[in-house]
């Protein structure tokens, strides 16, 4: 009697544990949504979305040189953007600049991949109104800073989004649809084309506009603050866009989340057990925040990049912690191990 005495203890101690688990777990998401539920409707937006693949292609004149300084009129600074750092055009005269353009134009495959985006993108209403809830969001978050203007246009599939100080540069030709032809056919593998598609532009561009903001390229060499820095960024696009799905924010499907959350605890004993927290060797430690169809070391059920989804769980839980704490106070601390203590994180078995 006292045997099953003690079995009937252990399961019901476990059951706590797991109830426990549950409530806090409620708790903790609730708290997310608490904070970052916020009213937005009386900030004004007017967001238009120019078309400048449209007017490259489709102008009212044919004359190279008068077509260009058209562009350069309604363009400005984002023409030059265009020609010389995305076609890599060199810097030359506006009339040598103008034929180079032409003979991008009048390329038949870019014309090919010109009518299939035109085909696809016949509206940007819908991109209009998640690029204004951004907006309209960034301005509640950020009043001080001006809001940039947004500008379509094809590359022949060299970039997807592009920014400037005052411009987000949105590629159609890189979210056609993951069924299209080129993609596979240009070597993209499968895992990135799944994503090139509509419902991924807006994400698209605000994590472009954070990392024109926040450089990668400033944070500290070791996987812990590299895991922060991409926790921020998911934290700030949570921000940006809290009505926006996990699965476009994160990348991941639905089932990857699932197994995530499922098996956080044994992902967080991996990188301690590991010792891979301040790891300095990008060798080593890249597939943990870099893009990838996996993360190697894992179950295959693991999606890529798992670092950046726990980096999202510690910046959470820092943020959960301190009530007080703004969007504007999480992006200036750059000590990610003092997030990390602050924060708690410690996943439950």
């Amino acid at each position: 009697m006292a045997f099953y005495s003690a079995i009937l203890s252990k399961i019901m101690r476990k059951l706590l544990k797991i109830t426990i688990f549950i409530l806090t777990s409620v708790v903790y998401s609730s708290c997310q949504r608490e904070k970052l539920d916020v009213n937005v409707d009386d900030i004004k937006i007017s967001t238009t979305i120019k078309r400048f693949e449209k007017d490259l292609f489709e102008g009212p004149t044919t004359d190279e040189l008068e077509k260009f300084e058209l562009l350069k009129k309604n363009y400005g600074d984002f023409l030059n953007v265009f020609a010389f750092k995305i076609l890599n055009i060199p810097e030359q005269s506006d009339s040598v600049t103008a034929s180079n353009l032409s003979k991008f134009v009048s390329d038949h495959e870019v014309s090919d991949i010109y009518r299939l985006t035109d085909s696809v993108y016949k509206s940007t209403d819908e991109i209009d109104l998640g690029m204004e809830s951004f907006f309209r969001h960034h301005k509640y978050y950020f009043p001080e800073k001006p809001i940039p203007s947004v500008v379509t246009y094809i590359s022949a599939f060299n970039y997807a989004v592009i920014t400037t100080d005052s411009v987000i540069g949105i590629g159609l030709d890189m979210f056609l649809g993951s069924n299209i032809a080129y993609y596979p056919r240009l070597g993209i593998p499968r895992y990135l084309f799944e994503k090139f598609r509509k419902e991924y532009i807006v994400p698209s561009a605000i994590k472009a506009w954070f990392q024109s903001d926040y450089d990668v390229s400033e944070v500290k060499n070791e996987l812990l603050s590299q895991m922060v820095y991409q926790g921020k960024l998911l934290y700030y696009m949570n921000a940006m866009a809290p009505e926006m799905d996990d699965t476009l924010r994160t990348g991941y499907t639905e089932q990857q989340l699932k197994w995530c959350e499922s098996n956080e605890a044994s992902i967080w004993s991996f990188f301690i057990e590991n010792k891979m927290l301040f790891n300095t060797d990008p060798s080593q430690y890249s597939k943990f925040v870099n893009e990838g169809p996996a993360t190697n070391g894992f179950p295959k059920e693991a999606p890529g990049k798992i670092g950046t989804w726990v980096g999202g769980q510690i910046v959470k839980a820092y943020m959960n912690k301190n009530s007080d704490a703004t969007l504007k106070d999480l992006l200036k601390e750059k000590d990610a191990q003092k997030i990390l203590e602050i924060s708690g994180y410690k996943p439950q078995k």
